[in-house]
């Protein structure tokens, strides 16, 4: 038996119905939405990461099938080893291709739900510390796509950047998200302003105070999580 073949069995193994039903009313939001027509196997997430990371050496050509599979959860663990391929990485030409097989997933709607873009870009979006050609174009296209989910990479692809201290980039895909009209956007926007604001409150106050009178109301409160209540009501005021 082929390891992708028993990665699924592990898979199937662990399924309930139960839970496959829980997964479609957190991820599917109506025939005109997002997550319309997915397919649940009913795995947890523990249990998901924990068989992707008994297969993290999964070979190339199965770990590609099993990222382009019709259920979420397998896709999901397509996501989680390619995470953990990129980390292993020897050199930058091998990480450089697995961002870009990411990217072609992303293009070709495999990373098409909001927990399997929050599983990988914040850990793909390493490659941004390392590669000017990753840079505001690239981000800026993405962030102006009809594709739901490149324009929510966008902006989780530079929460590595926030780590190290650069906090332009999120920034500036932050203000793109001002007039994106999803709260997909919005709730990612929010959250990645709140990491800069726990590194630098004062950069986020001067961007709030500047954008808050046309920020999305939803954007607005995850951003503003961190402050005191006294400050929290302020903004919404």
């Amino acid at each position: 038996m082929s390891q992708l073949s028993q990665l699924r069995k592990d898979l199937r193994a662990v399924a309930t119905k139960e839970w496959a039903i829980a997964s479609a009313k957190t991820k599917v939001f109506g025939e005109d939405s997002y997550g319309a027509g997915d397919v649940f196997l009913g795995v947890t997430v523990p249990d998901t990461r924990a068989i992707a990371k008994k297969y993290k050496d999964l070979p190339h050509e199965e770990l590609s099938t099993l990222a382009s599979s019709k259920y979420h959860e397998e896709r999901l663990t397509a996501l989680v080893i390619l995470n953990h391929k990129y980390s292993k990485a020897k050199d930058d030409a091998e990480r450089i291709r697995l961002f870009e097989f990411w990217l072609d997933l992303l293009k070709n709607n495999h990373v098409n739900n909001w927990d399997l873009i929050d599983a990988s870009a914040p850990y793909m979006g390493e490659i941004l510390t390392r590669h000017l050609g990753f840079g505001a174009p690239f981000l800026r296209a993405l962030s102006t796509s009809e594709n739901l989910w490149e324009r929510r990479a966008s902006i989780l692809l530079t929460f590595p950047l926030i780590r190290i201290g650069k906090f332009g980039p999120t920034l500036a895909m932050a203000k793109e998200a001002l007039t994106d009209e999803h709260h997909l956007i919005h709730k990612a926007a929010g959250w990645m302003l709140r990491e800069v604001g726990k590194r630098d409150q004062d950069l986020l106050t001067e961007f709030l105070l500047k954008h808050k009178a046309k920020m999305p109301r939803t954007m607005l409160r995850y951003a503003i999580e961190k402050y005191s209540e006294k400050e929290r009501k302020a903004f919404l005021n």
